[in-house]
């Protein structure tokens, strides 16, 4: 049966058609309608129809479908046809040309086509899949906002979130709370407060709290990028790069990731920072800052092994003499040898904690300030061998000879032990870091300036490049390159290579005791100086004191030397093997002998403080304000006797 009401046909519920009308108290008992309203049909099974009211309720199989292609399945309908406003429950799903929207309630507006749910659902955009708790769909524009336990699963990452917007049309998802993206390929995790996400190309721009973490590594600035498919992000300001498994921290103020090698560029008041333990119950940190910080992961057979020292035996050390010339003028003085050759550890070339030598320049150059072995030839090409090396005379005593009877035996021991360790395996890798321009060190009780360095975690050396300077213990310390190594995070020894020379001075005055070598070796205990050993023409001006006032100055040359540093000065000079030495009396010495050449005195390029080398502000100290005593009124006499 086929009936038609037709009550002002633009804002009034139009029953189209239906198989079977009954009159109720209420309105029409209606079997398979089929109403319209404006250009949108609603079907259902069955409904009841207020003609009055202009609503009805369907039941079962309930389809709405619009002009624009947007339909809409449920179990239940109740319409207001004067609102426009549509409640459908049970088997919700709302399908337009970009999206579906599945629910079990619903409240769609068909008028201005916003859908809202509350009990918990979800968009399907595919690939993309979103479900939460709340979520409001506005079809004219193709957005959907979702609240509460915020779900988005895409083929690369799933997506954690308490806010969301999602367009599907552009398939980017907007976020305005706490918001986890975790890759699926690869496990990394990108963390915003505020950002958005294109799910189509996998890229992030984040605002707010953000932070990339890779395994043990992390990337955050106050402003982040990061490309998913092709692996690279950047940070801006407030940089931090971290590497837990390496101990690292990087900070600047821009940052670059790249995840091919795991590397970090950094600039912009660039600074690493690394733990270095003083004792068991006290942590010192040192800071190292530089116009531009690279780090990447290399593989260890890349990085070129320090090569071992010859180290003397303990009783070699004892045999030898010496002349100790701390505050007494020393004649043209000669130490005898001992007749018989010392003899010498073999050096261990593959092992990286040993103290370091600069190996000879080879062909073809290292990458990387020589410390990256270079790309291994075709092996097709016939490989020439290499001349055999001369024997180096046994006389050659390496600067460690002189190092105390508990240093000695350490280092020895560790040689030997590591000696016996198998190489790593190809696939291990290490971290390098690698500093560009005015790079200066920052520690507590020592500082360093140069022009580049370079540090390995695999030896823990941080190697010091073009004019670098060392301040430490009272003395200025320089040298045509510097290695300072750790072991068990705290500093062990430092190496000055080629050109040696140590200043020092008493009393703030500007006569200076001066040594020279052409390799010098430093010992450290409790990550603090106490010992250099000074190999090769050991060259040294050394003034006397007599009553703390200068009395003469010694200049000395002797093929070793060993210098003792204490309470942040220097306290002894011993001279070993072939010591030579004029002492002249403080009013007659000579213009020309009281500096050795090759001196450089620059204190006030001492980094005074962190604060100075990592760009940070300086907090200043406010003045300190008196209490204001309280006023104390004192009332006049109301007459005053006058005295006779």
């Amino acid at each position: 049966m086929l009936a038609v009401l037709q009550i002002n046909a633009q804002t009034t519920v139009q029953l189209l058609q239906s198989q079977s009308l009954t009159p109720g108290k209420s309105g029409l008992r209606v079997i398979k309608p089929v109403f319209a309203q404006e250009g949108t049909t609603l079907a259902a099974d069955s409904a009841h129809f207020n003609n009055v009211a202009n609503a009805f309720d369907a039941f079962g199989n309930v389809v709405i479908t619009q002009s624009d292609g947007t339909i809409v399945y449920a179990d239940l309908l109740n319409y207001n046809g004067n609102t426009k406003l549509a409640l459908l429950t049970g088997n919700v799903r709302l399908v337009d040309k970009q999206a579906t929207l599945t629910t079990n309630y619903l409240t769609y507006n068909l008028g201005t086509k916003i859908g809202t749910y509350i009990g918990g659902g979800q968009v399907s955009n595919p690939p993309t899949l979103i479900t939460s708790k709340t979520g409001y769909y506005f079809g004219t524009t193709s957005d959907a906002y979702f609240k509460h336990d915020v779900v988005v699963n895409t083929p690369d990452a799933l997506i954690n979130t308490d806010t969301l917007k999602y367009n599907s049309v552009s398939k980017i998802a907007y976020f305005y709370g706490p918001t986890n993206i975790l890759s699926k390929s690869d496990k990394t995790n990108l963390y915003t407060e505020n950002g958005r996400y294109d799910t189509q190309y996998d890229q992030a721009w984040f605002g707010k709290k953000n932070l990339y973490t890779d395994g043990s590594k992390s990337l955050k600035g106050d402003s982040l990028f990061y490309d998913g498919k092709a692996g690279f992000g950047k940070a801006i300001r407030n940089v931090t790069f971290v590497d837990t498994e390496q101990k690292s921290t990087l900070k600047g103020n821009v940052g670059i990731y790249r995840k091919a090698d795991e590397s970090a560029l950094i600039t912009g008041n660039a600074y690493l920072t690394m733990l270095a333990e003083q004792d068991s119950a006290k942590v010192d940190t040192i800071w190292m800052a530089a116009d531009t910080l690279f780090t990447k992961l290399v593989f260890l057979r890349d990085v070129a092994p320090l090569s071992g020292e010859k180290i003397k035996s303990d009783a070699e050390v004892v045999d030898e003499e010496a002349v100790i010339i701390e505050g007494q003028p020393v004649a043209a003085t000669t130490v005898v040898e001992s007749e018989a050759p010392p003899s010498v550890v073999p050096p261990t070339s593959t092992e990286p904690d040993s103290v370091a030598a600069v190996k000879p320049e080879a062909k073809p150059k290292r990458r990387f300030f020589g410390l990256l072995k270079p790309k291994k030839p075709d092996s097709k090409k016939e490989t020439p061998k290499p001349p055999a090396k001369e024997a180096r005379p046994a006389a050659q005593d390496s600067s460690l000879a002189l190092a105390s009877k508990d240093s000695i035996n350490a280092l020895s021991d560790s040689l030997k032990a590591k000696a016996d360790l198998k190489l790593p395996l190809d696939t291990t890798r290490t971290r390098i870091v690698l500093a560009y321009h005015r790079v200066k060190i920052f520690k507590s009780d020592l500082q360093s300036k140069s022009d580049s360095a370079f540090y390995s975690y695999s030896d823990s050396t941080i190697r010091c490049f073009q004019n670098p300077i060392i301040w430490t213990q009272g003395s200025q310390l320089s040298a045509d390159t510097i290695f300072l190594q750790l072991k068990d995070r705290k500093l062990d020894n430092m190496q000055l290579k080629k050109d040696g020379f140590i200043v020092s001075t008493e009393m703030d005055s500007l006569k200076f005791n001066q040594v020279k070598g052409k390799t010098m070796t430093g010992l450290f205990r409790d990550s603090k100086l106490y010992r250099m050993l000074v190999d090769g023409n050991a060259e040294s001006i050394y003034y006397t004191l007599e009553d703390s006032v200068y009395s003469g100055l010694n200049r000395t040359l002797s093929s070793r030397m060993r210098l003792d540093f204490a309470d942040n000065k220097l306290t002894d000079v011993m001279l070993v093997r072939k010591a030579e030495g004029d002492y002249f009396p403080i009013e007659k010495v000579p213009k020309e002998k009281e500096t050795l050449e090759g001196f450089i005195w620059k204190p006030k390029e001492r980094p005074a403080s962190k604060e100075e080398i990592i760009g940070a502000p300086k907090k200043e100290k406010k003045p300190a304000v008196s209490p204001k005593k309280p006023v104390v009124s004192v009332k006049k006499p109301l007459a005053a006797t006058k005295k006779p």
